[in-house]
């Protein structure tokens, strides 16, 4: 007996991303990937250069493809499984199976735009909690355009937006996001830019 097996249907969702808070990125620079990889082949490491700030941030800055600062599309997926609960209906494993990025770029980066953006200089702990500096881009006043795939059959688009909008509060993205301890990169539905779905 032949068996038909139906082709699943997915629905794009786009609407547009607002910043709530400052947006903190920290993209993992060639230099220090480098450096890594020579520690890791037992080379030895050069002495400390001196530092740029200015550059160190630059370097931290997700880019497209075209060189326009950016978020990684994973990112907001990742928010979006964190701030996904059995108790709230949906679970975990249903946005990993069941929800898609969309992203038109090659590097899978969204572009951003804001208002300014600052270089900031922060203190963190590496190692064994030893001090250093951390030179890093803070965007404020960000906005983005997201657009989702997603299977109806299986997350309805209500529950989808609202997923969004407690992710955006509660999870964020970037550094020192409110999952992480901080209140940099929080998010909402921005409500001046259209919610569409499509088939």
């Amino acid at each position: 007996m032949a068996v038909e097996i139906k082709p699943i249907s997915y629905q794009q969702l786009s609407f547009g991303i607002a910043g709530v808070s400052p947006l903190v990125m920290h993209q993992w620079a060639d230099k220090a990937r480098r450096a890594l990889r020579e520690k890791h082949a037992g080379r030895k490491t050069k002495e400390r250069e001196k530092r740029d700030p200015q550059a160190e941030a630059e370097a931290a800055t997700y880019k497209c493809d075209d060189g326009t600062p950016g978020i990684p599309a994973i990112a907001f997926k990742s928010s979006l499984i964190s701030a996904a609960h059995k108790d709230l209906g949906i679970e975990k494993t249903l946005i990993r199976k069941a929800v898609f990025t969309g992203c038109a770029d090659p590097q899978q980066v969204l572009p951003i735009t804001f208002d300014r953006v600052e270089t900031r200089e922060d203190l963190v702990r590496v190692g064994a909690g030893q001090p250093d500096l951390r030179y890093r881009p803070y965007f404020f006043g960000w906005h983005c355009s997201m657009v989702l795939q997603f299977e109806p059959s299986m997350v309805r688009v209500d529950d989808l937006l609202s997923l969004i909008d407690r992710a955006g509060l509660s999870v964020g993205i970037g550094e020192w996001r409110p999952e992480k301890g901080g209140e940099y990169g929080r998010f909402k539905i921005d409500d001046t830019v259209p919610v569409e779905v499509q088939d």
